[in-house]
C-alpha cells in the first residue's frame, strides 16, 4: 500500500466518515454535499462531456476528447453511481468514469437515476433498466456494452442483470462490481468484523439508508439482495474490493455465488484500502492500477464479443 493511499484513507477516516457517523439526515446529508460540490472550483476534464435522456432520467457521456457524436457509438460502458441510493449524481463520479473513457475508448453513460427517499425501490432500478434499452434502441449490440457500478450503484448493476435475465432481455458483454452492496440484509460476516476498519461507511448510515431505499420490503428479494438470486447465465463478472470493508463479504460470497452457478467472475481484493477507492485517480497509484484492469478485463470482453458476432 503507497504512503498516498495510507495518508489519504486516514484523511477519509477523520473528515467524511466522521461527517456521515453524524448525519442521521438523508435529505440534510444530500443538501450539505451538493453545497460542498457548489463551493468547489469547477475542473477542467480532459474528455468530452455531455448530456442526453435515457429513458426517464438524463445520462451524462463521458467520452475521450475528439470522439465523435453519440449517435456513432457502437459500443458503450453503463455506469451506475453509488451514493447509498440516496445521494450522488454523475458528475461526482467523473474522476474515474473520464479515465475509463481514455483508457477503453469507449464512451461512459452515467444515468442520473432517481433517489430515494423520494423514489423509493424499484424506481432507481427502473431508470437503470430503461437506460439500458435505450442503449440497444440506438442500435449498440448487448455485446458492445459493460455494466458497471459501485456500491449501490453495484447493487442496482446485479439487479438489472437478474432483471434482463428475468425478463428474457440480453445480457451485457461483462460485469464489473466495486465494492457492490450484493446482501442489504446486511447478513456478512465483514459487516461486523470490519465496522471499525472500514475508512468510510459507518454502518448504521448504511442501514438507514437501506431502509430508505426500500422500506417494507423483504430484505432477501434478489432485485433488492441480488446474492439471493439466480446467478447462472449472467455475464462475466469483475468485482474489486478491500478487506478493510465492512462490504467485503458481499463481493466475496458474490463470486463464490456465481462460481457455484457456473458463471465466470474475477476477485480482486485489495490490501487495507477504502471502500470505491478507485474515485481518487488523481491521488493515489492504486486507483489508477485498479482502473486500468477494469479496463483490461473490459476490454478484452468486448473484443471477444465482436469476434463472436463477426
Amino acid at each position: 500500500m503507497s504512503i498516498r493511499a495510507l495518508l489519504m484513507r486516514e484523511l477519509i477516516r477523520q473528515t467524511a466518515k466522521r461527517r456521515l457517523r453524524h448525519s442521521d439526515d438523508v435529505l440534510a446529508l444530500r443538501r450539505a454535499l451538493e453545497q460542498k460540490k457548489h463551493n468547489a472550483k469547477p475542473k477542467q476534464w480532459a474528455a468530452s462531456i455531455g448530456s442526453l435522456p435515457l429513458g426517464e432520467v438524463t445520462a451524462e457521456r463521458v467520452a475521450a476528447e475528439n470522439a465523435a457524436a453519440a449517435d456513432s457509438d457502437d459500443a458503450a460502458l453503463l455506469y451506475l453511481h453509488g451514493g447509498a441510493w440516496v445521494v450522488g449524481a454523475p458528475e461526482d463520479f467523473r474522476p474515474l468514469t473520464t479515465r475509463l473513457a481514455q483508457l477503453t475508448g469507449v464512451p461512459v453513460y452515467v444515468p442520473d437515476y432517481r433517489l430515494a427517499p423520494e423514489y423509493a425501490f424499484p424506481t432507481a432500478l427502473n431508470d437503470c433498466e430503461a437506460a439500458y434499452r435505450c442503449l440497444l434502441e440506438r442500435g449498440i449490440s448487448p455485446q458492445r456494452i459493460a455494466l458497471l457500478g459501485d456500491s449501490a450503484g453495484g447493487n442496482l448493476m446485479f439487479a438489472l442483470a437478474l432483471r434482463l435475465k428475468r425478463l428474457g432481455l440480453p445480457q451485457p458483454a461483462a460485469l464489473v462490481g466495486l465494492s457492490p452492496c450484493t446482501d442489504l440484509s446486511g447478513s456478512g460476516a465483514s459487516f461486523k468484523r470490519n465496522v471499525r476498519r472500514d475508512a468510510l461507511l459507518p454502518a448504521e448510515r448504511l442501514s438507514e439508508c437501506i431502509s430508505a431505499y426500500c422500506p417494507h420490503r423483504s430484505l432477501e428479494e434478489p432485485e433488492i439482495s441480488p446474492l439471493f438470486g439466480d446467478l447462472a447465465d449472467i455475464a462475466p463478472t469483475l468485482l474489486q474490493v478491500s478487506d478493510n470493508e465492512i462490504l467485503l463479504d458481499d463481493s466475496t460470497r458474490m463470486a463464490e455465488r456465481i462460481r457455484a452457478a457456473g458463471g465466470e467472475v474475477e476477485l480482486d481484493v485489495w490490501r487495507g484500502l477504502w471502500h470505491v477507492w478507485q474515485v481518487f485517480p488523481q491521488q493515489v497509484p492504486e486507483a489508477r492500477q485498479a482502473i486500468a484492469r477494469i479496463a483490461e478485463f473490459i476490454m478484452a470482453r468486448l473484443a471477444c464479443s465482436e469476434k463472436v458476432g463477426e
